[in-house]
């Protein structure tokens, strides 16, 4: 998992301290213990790290042209991005909600173990949460239009809502289902991930 994550910080020009390196390091030792008790990701190895690790960090040099104190990620699950770029910008506070409660504990022990103090885990439903972030961000293979009010809502005044997605064809698709006035505030912005070939680009939306 070093070298690889190495290799690909690197390609991306994300300059890692060997601490926060450490705590990724910890994050994978831990997914990789727990993963099959609690079906966390439906990866390991260096696939793990290519589609989960670099993907998530791949958003970095863009997170970094957005103002933000605070971020949510929404449905973190095992982790992802939540929990990678909480290591990449320790001086902002990130908020994992994540309503399985099992994951949820996850999360939060993991936070623990890395000393990522600046990681709050909710274990409950989006829609039932009533703080607002400077950031808001999504990562999921679906549809997110489907959770778009929820996610707006979260995402404060002068916030971005910001979305990891796959083709920039079906992006378009998706995108055509929102308001006019909310397609005028979205960027998509392609990315390329290390080691990965299949097409990924952001969406960022301004509130």
């Amino acid at each position: 998992m070093e070298a690889l994550l190495t290799d690909g910080l690197s390609m991306l020009d994300i300059p890692l301290s060997p601490d926060q390196q450490r705590q990724l390091e910890i994050y994978w030792s831990e997914l990789a213990m727990w993963n099959g008790k609690y079906g966390l990701v439906n990866a390991s190895g260096d696939e793990l790290v290519i589609k989960h690790f670099l993907d998530s960090l791949t958003a970095v040099p863009v997170l970094k042209e957005l103002p933000f104190d605070t971020a949510c990620d929404v449905g973190s699950g095992g982790g992802f991005p939540g929990l990678v770029l909480a290591v990449a910008f320790p001086d902002k506070k990130f908020t994992l909600v994540e309503r399985s409660g099992k994951k949820a504990l996850f999360l939060a022990n993991t936070a623990v173990m890395m000393h990522a103090y600046n990681v709050k885990v909710l274990s409950e439903d989006a829609n039932l949460v009533k703080e607002r972030f400077d950031l808001v961000l999504f990562r999921a293979l679906g549809q997110f239009t489907q959770y778009f009010p929820t996610l707006y809502r979260l995402t404060d005044e002068n916030g971005h809502l910001f979305a990891f997605k796959g083709r920039g064809e079906e992006i378009k698709k998706e995108l055509k289902i929102l308001p006019d006035e909310i397609q005028k505030k979205t960027e998509i912005r392609s990315a390329h991930v290390p080691f990965l070939e299949d097409e990924r680009n952001f969406v960022i939306i301004e509130r």
